[in-house]
This record gives structure tokens, sequence and C-alpha cells, in this order.
């Protein structure tokens, strides 16, 4: 009995010192992203088109092992303004903003409420996306790489339709060039650890 007592004491104070140890070596970073690619990319009845944004403000809190792979992620809050998204036609442009009420709702806004990153960098991101003043919950996915110099690469994609977030797809030359409604949403951040 004596015996049996001090092996569960024993065995207790090995794994409490098994998660010291383990958390002790992943470590959880507040931080500010820099490396932030944003593209919207369409259809229309006369070509496809793109939209980008290379700036926006992303903070997150970021998990990391010791060899720098991405293990979770506590935090993010995502910040672009719409009219930080350009075109080669300033005409498309001026048209897109519109679309987008920037004028009353100048922001895009990603707001993280639930993240997981499994094994293999599969990332997977539910959270409040806010577009033309729209908030609704979308589940994002990306793939998280190691790169050169200690830094992740944290890249996906998500289609979306305009009309889901009050986005009337725009139209141009008095509608004979028309917009589909589903547009794909790619996006990049890299990260240092």
């Amino acid at each position: 009995m004596y015996h049996s007592a001090i092996i569960r004491k024993g065995i207790a104070t090995l794994l409490f010192v098994q998660l010291i140890v383990a958390a002790a070596f992943a470590q959880t970073k507040s931080m500010v992203v820099s490396g932030i690619s944003l593209k919207v990319n369409g259809t229309s009845t006369l070509h496809d088109w793109e939209m980008k944004a290379t700036s926006g403000t992303c903070t997150a809190d970021l998990t990391f092992n010791t060899s720098g792979q991405l293990t979770g992620i506590p935090a993010l809050s995502y910040t672009v303004a719409a009219k930080a998204l350009k075109s080669e036609h300033s005409g498309m442009d001026d048209n897109a903003y519109k679309a987008l009420k920037a004028k009353d709702n100048p922001n895009i806004t990603f707001k993280l409420t639930a993240g997981t990153v499994a094994a293999d960098g599969s990332v997977k991101a539910q959270g409040q996306l806010t577009i033309a003043g729209v908030t609704k919950v979308v589940e994002l996915t990306a793939k998280a790489t190691a790169a050169a110099g200690g830094k992740s690469v944290i890249k996906g994609s998500k289609i979306l339709n305009m009309t889901d977030f009050g986005v009337t797809p725009p139209s141009f030359m008095m509608g004979a060039m028309k917009t589909g409604n589903a547009v794909t949403i790619s996006y990049e951040f890299t990260v240092q650890h």
C-alpha cells in the first residue's frame, strides 16, 4: 500500500514535469504581422479581374514549437482599408469602392474566434468577417509552411458570394459588363518567429 502511493506520486510528478517542459518549448508570441498580401479574383461578362492589397494591419498571438513550426493561433485580427484594394484600372476601382460602400464602411476586417493548426500545417480559422458593414461568421483555411530566416508563410483562399455581404456585383459600361457574384479571396501572411 505504501509503495503504490509512492509510485502514484512519482507518476503524477513525472507528468507534471512533462507538462512544464512542453509548455516551455512551445512559445506563444504576440506580434504585428508583416508581409501581408490580399487578392480578390472574380469574373465578368468581358474578362476575369483581380484586385490586390499589400497593406493592412494584422495582430496575432501565434504559438510555435522549437523547430519553428506553427502549432496554434490563440488570437488574430486583420484590418485592411477597402480602398487599399487596387486593380489595373482606376474606373474599376471606383465601381468596386461604391459596391463595397467604402465611404460609409472604410474597412474590411476579420476577427478570429477559434483557430486550429494540424501537425501538417493545415490551419482552420473561424471568425467574424466584415465587408461593406455586414458581418458573417466564416471559416478560413490556410497552410503554414516554414521559410528561411526563421519565418513562416501562411497562405490560403476562400470563395465568397458578394451578395452574402450586401454587395451588389458591380456593372460597367451602362450594364454591358457585369461581374459575377462569386469571388475568390486569397491571403498570405509572413511571420517572423
